[in-house]
């Protein structure tokens, strides 16, 4: 039996001939993710298995659709994980899955990042279609020009600033509410789209600057004659050069891709052969910094890939930031300004490796061994409001709710033990423990000093901040906030992994506040429906039901409370005093 992954792991044109081989019968059995679960007709395929419960009952409807499309029936079977998903819909699942309600989805349109990367694809479709630009579709060769001295920003541009149709069809596509913010009334929005501090330009000057450096390595190995070495990176750089620019663009989320905007990131393989090998990694930043921090790796096509380093792009420094947090971990404080300490309390750093990481350069992927592990977990912190004005509150059920608020959280991974990492930023190498001379991710001798940081994302997201009355203490707060989370997922119809919760200071001394917030940047409109007391009601009303004692634990599981995303607070998770703060609340 032949089987194969089909992933966002795996390049695009690789998982078509996969797709192909499997719809032929030449390969036998195919390990997918979401990939498949929309508009793919496999014919004849006889069976769909399951890992875990899928987030909705429309996602079920979706994956098991794949089978039984002729004229034999399929057979679809679906595992049920020990987490509080899926074991709360095998209590049910005729009534929950099988029968469930579909509601129509709904869509923010307010959200800045969703609308930003739907004008890029405008501006990109006329920019490719006029004559002048034609081959410039053909390869991120042509695209860039001149490597030394790139013009793909400045040149977009100009054509924006030259084609008066193009603001009329932007005006026409955007929503009027929407217009001012992304420059279309006062002529701003071509500099927004590829002006110097676009997402677009910053792309294309890293992109420049990775092939530059294998240039100069080239260079270098040539001089000292290791002319096999210097073989093997300008294979690397081919491959650079060749790839298309819709391909480049679409990996670093500048175009729309499947899904809500995130802050992608990529684990950049640079192997030894100049093989990509068929693989795509890609990872949401919040994600990142846990799975590509230093002594993790990560399987991809039946290869195993280490992070070497962070991505360093000369004269891009990366964001640094420092921070702290009081005895109950509520984020008090953060700071660009240089700090170390403040009376008796000490300050922390973390950066933002926002270029992505790196694997060794011309690395060996070999097969794993074993499954990967995973060594790290992240923690969300909630740094505060953006607004200039406090956020409105409404009091329902006797919780005071605040309406859906613009707010920054800060998520870390700050390694085990909270001891942090260690990174050249010279460099780019990162390690576990602190060595005196280093090699960089490229190679080379460094003699640069490494420094401890931890490894953060901030997301600027849509936030509600709840406030319980009498709810003070990280073990009450952090089993109230993990249920209420349950609870909106379910109200929602929504995966739990669209939103997120943490723990913040209340009003009083010693209080603890719950703040839930739509795990996307810049919202999905998701929590703003809390501020319904209808939503809000039927809210703790599930949340109330998932911690009543059906998983039968005594404190908590992951039939309840746990999962991965939360393993720092499993020690003192605690349903029944869920249940106590839940059952108070007068929701029937």
């Amino acid at each position: 039996m032949k089987a194969e992954e089909h992933t966002a792991q795996i390049e695009s044109e690789e998982a078509r001939k996969r797709q192909d081989r499997f719809k032929s019968g030449r390969t036998h059995l195919l390990s997918s993710s979401t990939t498949f679960e929309v508009g793919v007709d496999l014919g004849d395929l006889e069976a769909v298995f399951l890992r875990n419960v899928p987030p909705e009952p429309f996602s079920y409807t979706q994956r098991v659709g794949r089978a039984g499309r002729r004229e034999t029936p399929g057979l679809a079977l679906t595992y049920c994980r020990r987490n509080p998903h899926d074991l709360y819909h095998f209590e049910n699942p005729k009534g929950r899955i099988l029968e469930g309600q579909i509601r129509p989805p709904s869509l923010q349109m307010t959200n800045e990042m969703i609308i930003q990367r739907h004008m890029v694809a405008t501006v990109l479709s006329a920019f490719f279609r006029s004559p002048e630009n034609l081959q410039r579709f053909m390869s991120l060769d042509s695209f860039v020009g001149n490597w030394s001295k790139q013009s793909a920003a400045s040149d977009l541009v100009l054509f924006c600033k030259k084609n008066n149709a193009l603001e009329d069809m932007l005006k026409y596509i955007v929503p009027d509410n929407m217009h001012a913010t992304m420059g279309l009334l006062n002529y701003t929005w071509a500099d927004k789209i590829a002006g110097p501090s676009s997402k677009f330009a910053v792309s294309v000057e890293e992109l420049c600057s990775d092939r530059n450096e294998l240039e100069t390595l080239i260079s270098a190995c040539a001089s000292r004659r290791e002319f096999a070495k210097a073989s093997r990176i300008d294979k690397y750089k081919n491959t650079i050069e060749r790839e298309q620019p819709l391909n480049y663009l679409s990996r670093k989320a500048i175009i729309p891709k499947y899904g809500f905007p995130v802050d992608v990131v990529e684990l950049q393989a640079r192997t030894q052969d100049g093989n990509s090998h068929g693989v795509s990694l890609q990872r949401d930043l919040s994600q990142a910094i846990a799975e590509y921090a230093p002594g993790g790796t990560v399987v991809a096509n039946k290869l195993e890939w280490k992070s070497s380093g962070v991505k360093i792009v000369p004269e891009k420094a990366l964001p640094v930031f420092y921070y702290r947090y009081d005895d109950a971990r509520n984020f008090v404080q953060r700071s660009e300004a240089q700090v170390s300490k403040l009376g008796n309390v000490h300050f922390r750093k973390y950066l933002i490796p926002r270029f992505g990481f790196v694997t060794p350069l011309l690395d060996r992927p070999k097969a794993p061994q074993r499954r990967t592990r995973r060594l790290y977990t992240t923690r969300p912190f909630f740094v505060g409001f953006s607004g200039s004005n406090p956020p409105k509150i409404k009091n329902f059920l006797g919780v005071e709710v605040t309406q859906a608020t613009p707010g920054m959280l800060v998520i870390l991974c700050e390694g085990q033990n909270r001891e942090g990492f260690y990174v050249c930023l010279r460099c780019g190498a990162h390690m576990m423990k602190p060595t005196g001379e280093h090699k960089s991710p490229v190679g080379l001798d460094c003699r640069e000093t490494l420094a401890p940081y931890s490894l953060g994302h901030e997301l600027p997201t849509d936030v509600v901040k709840l406030q319980f009355s009498g709810l003070c203490g990280e073990a009450d707060a952090y089993s109230v906030a993990y249920a209420v989370l349950l609870g909106a997922a379910e109200t929602l119809d929504v995966p739990a992994t669209d939103l997120n919760v943490t723990v913040t200071g209340g009003v009083g001394s010693g209080d603890a506040a719950i703040v839930i917030y739509d795990d996307v940047p810049g919202g999905a409109g998701l929590v703003a429906q809390l501020g319904r007391e209808s939503i809000f009601r039927e809210t703790l009303r599930n949340a109330w039901n998932r911690v009543r004692g059906n998983c039968g634990c005594d404190s908590s599981c992951y039939g309840c409370l746990r999962s991965y995303r939360n393993q720092f607070a499993h020690t003192f998770l605690d349903r029944t005093r869920a249940e106590v703060f839940l059952g108070a609340s007068e929701f029937d």
